[in-house]
């Protein structure tokens, strides 16, 4: 009788898995100005008494 020989092909070991180590994040902070520009920009009212603005209104018969 004729005995076959090992298996040729044996089981591959998975490699470990890597160690997960907790990443530490970067926080960013940002700070915000007062930005007066803004509020001024905001409480010009010149548009209203503008022309083209006016003329606008009247045509929507909202204008005096």
């Amino acid at each position: 009788m004729i005995m076959a020989g090992a298996w040729p092909f044996g089981k591959k070991n998975a490699p470990p898995e890597p160690e997960l180590k907790p990443k530490k994040e970067k926080v960013v902070e940002y700070e915000r100005k007062p930005d007066t520009a803004q509020k001024e920009i905001i409480d010009d009212k010149s548009h209203l008494k503008d022309k083209s603005f006016l003329d606008a209104m009247a045509l929507l018969g909202d204008g005096d």
